[in-house]
């Protein structure tokens, strides 16, 4: 039974918000059902905002998941976020194993086989449910619902990127791929991202993706991006690097991004080397990615532009060529022998500003600000770097 406490290690240090965490309970269902929703002061209801919907694990609970402080980022980046509890799981009614999303992930018991804890509960039904309900009370963004969740909330977040794709804009899954127990059919593209660590002892990365074990309650990781890429229609990798290895927590971090697929969709996997079953918590507990942050920049869309790239000497990373730079309206690429995949124009934050699929190595930044711009180039060679300036 070991097996089924996956529980959410994390230790975030942060500051109180100025705004109240409000306690909601409402009946779906029949069932009594609970979530924690957080508005933040900016909103003021004149322009619609995202929202987002973070899932805890199995026998966690939504007091202890909000520590991974989604409201935090959404004092800033102006977006709701609600924090839905699981129902309760009598395994075989003999003894209450804590909270459980009906996620599809199967579970080995010895003496009863796989099973699938709440497998009668509509989490599906409900959760979409909760975004109607948050939808009628506040402005809402239909088209920035985005779904994350840890261990068991993230098989659910994936449960609810296979089902609910037409209402989801957007997916972060940590440490939970997709379930043995459901076939995913999502019918659309969709933007998704992951998040393992490759020592993980209770939801195996899989040893087909290098990992200390393979995963036992579904997908292994490296199944998860075959599904997704091919879903999405993806082609090969667009973006491959590591994060600066600044924190002494004893990981390290490796990202891999797939673009240019279908529909402008994405596909994304934070690699982490040598964690085990965590969230990983913001820099100054000590870590070089902060989880709850990598996530808000996904579902903005935004890539790193602080990776070492993958395959690439560092004296070869600037090799690229730009001109005219500066430049008033259009930039020429300077590579005549690598065929070009993907180019994307970073600003000075890190924010991804444009993005440019096809061959034409001649691209129009006519729109964009007086500044210093970063440029990345993905070839069939590798990809590049450089930086420019727009007058």
């Amino acid at each position: 039974m070991k097996k089924l406490l996956l529980l959410l290690s994390i230790a975030v240090s942060m500051t109180a918000t100025a705004q109240q965490m409000d306690h909601i309970s409402w009946d779906y269902q029949g069932e009594t059902r609970e979530y924690l929703q957080y508005v933040p002061a900016v909103y003021d209801g004149q322009e619609a905002v995202p929202l987002v919907v973070a899932l805890h694990g199995l026998g966690d609970t939504i007091g202890n998941f909000q520590g991974v402080g989604f409201q935090y980022v959404a004092d800033t980046a102006n977006f709701i976020v609600v924090y839905p509890q699981a129902l309760e799981y009598i395994f075989q009614g003999l003894f209450n194993v804590g909270t459980a999303w009906n996620s599809g992930a199967g579970m080995d018991v010895p003496g009863f086989g796989t099973i699938y804890p709440n497998e009668n509960i509509d989490d599906v039904g409900f959760l979409n449910a909760l975004m109607d309900t948050v939808s009628s009370h506040y402005n809402i963004d239909q088209n920035r619902i985005y779904v994350t969740g840890f261990s068991m909330g993230g098989f659910m977040t994936n449960r609810m990127a296979c089902e609910l794709s037409n209402r989801v804009a957007a997916t972060a899954s940590v440490a939970g791929t997709i379930g043995s127990g459901i076939t995913c059919n999502p019918g659309t593209t969709m933007r998704v991202c992951h998040f393992h660590g490759t020592s993980d002892t209770n939801v195996g990365y899989g040893t087909d993706g290098g990992g200390a074990q393979d995963n036992n309650f579904g997908m292994s990781v490296t199944e998860w991006l075959n599904f997704w890429t091919t879903n999405n229609g993806c082609g090969s990798v667009s973006l491959e690097g590591r994060f600066p290895d600044t924190a002494n927590d004893g990981y390290t971090v490796d990202y891999l991004e797939y673009a240019g697929c279908t529909d402008n969709t994405r596909v994304v996997h934070y690699k982490v080397n040598g964690a085990d079953h965590v969230w990983l918590p913001d820099s100054q507990s000590g870590s070089d990615v902060y989880y709850t942050l990598e996530i808000w920049k996904f579902f903005l869309g935004l890539s790193p532009n602080n990776l070492s790239l993958a395959g690439i000497a560092d004296a070869e990373v600037d090799r690229i060529g730009v001109y005219p730079n500066p430049t008033t309206g259009t930039l020429r690429i300077d590579n005549a022998t690598a065929k070009l995949k993907r180019i994307a124009v970073f600003n000075m934050t890190g924010q991804k500003v444009k993005e440019f699929s096809g061959l034409s190595r001649i691209i129009d930044v006519s729109d964009l600000q007086t500044g210093v711009y970063q440029i990345m180039v993905a070839t069939e060679d590798g990809i590049f770097s450089n930086s420019f300036v727009k007058e």
